[in-house]
């Protein structure tokens, strides 16, 4: 590997992580997320870590440490807390049945971006907290064609978006996260699985959704509400 592709590497680094940093899209941050560790993967192929860390200059070497999964993680985390912490919070009320069972209550922080014809909430714990046979980490709802307080059927806002009727949008931010990442437990909204329905009222949604994951298929019901 040439200087050429070293500066290539930090390149690449540099900029995945900005839009990681910056980003307000969950799909364009996860795969910002997916680069840097395929820089770090593809360093560490090349060349042993330790020992390509050790001949770089010295700001380069910072880089490829950075970069590291383990140093990614611990940063990632505690970016999140810092943000979490600084949210202010909401009120959920779940209750999940199918391929796991349970029922919470309790207090998170919310975040809640609204733009025309958009709204979405989400609520994350700063650690997985029980739900039942599982854990609630973080619960995402989106609301495509929003136009004010209502009851929108997600089978039909699909509909309407591939017919043109609405923005285009796809199921990515309605799910419900077990763990602090987003992986094969994760549950999605299953559009093709029954009755899906946010309602938006006053600082709340209400909602029924089919979900599935790559280990199973639940039916979340519940509120969330925010100052």
């Amino acid at each position: 590997m040439g200087w050429k592709d070293i500066a290539k590497l930090g390149r690449e680094w540099a900029e995945a992580k900005k839009t990681e940093l910056l980003t307000t899209d969950n799909q364009e941050r996860e795969r910002a997320r997916a680069e840097l560790q395929e820089i770090g993967r593809r360093t560490q192929e090349e060349l042993g870590t330790s020992t390509f860390e050790a001949v770089l200059p010295e700001q380069w070497s910072r880089k490829v440490t950075d970069a590291r999964p383990e140093n990614v993680a611990a940063r990632e985390v505690a970016q999140r807390r810092e943000r979490l912490a600084e949210q202010a919070t909401g009120r959920v009320t779940l209750t999940v049945s199918g391929g796991e069972q349970g029922d919470v209550e309790l207090e998170l922080p919310v975040s809640v971006e609204e733009r025309p014809g958009w709204l979405l909430v989400r609520a994350e714990a700063l650690d997985p907290v029980p739900l039942g046979s599982t854990t609630l980490s973080e619960l995402s709802l989106a609301v495509p064609g929003h136009e004010g307080p209502g009851r929108y059927d997600l089978v039909e806002q699909m509909r309407r978006g591939e017919a043109g009727e609405i923005e285009w949008w796809e199921a990515f931010d309605l799910y419900l996260a077990p763990g602090e990442v987003t992986d094969d437990t994760t549950w999605h909204a299953d559009l093709s699985a029954g009755p899906a329905w946010i309602e938006v009222g006053a600082g709340e949604l209400r909602f029924e959704l089919p979900m599935q994951s790559a280990v199973s298929a639940i039916r979340a019901l519940g509120t969330l509400r925010w100052p």
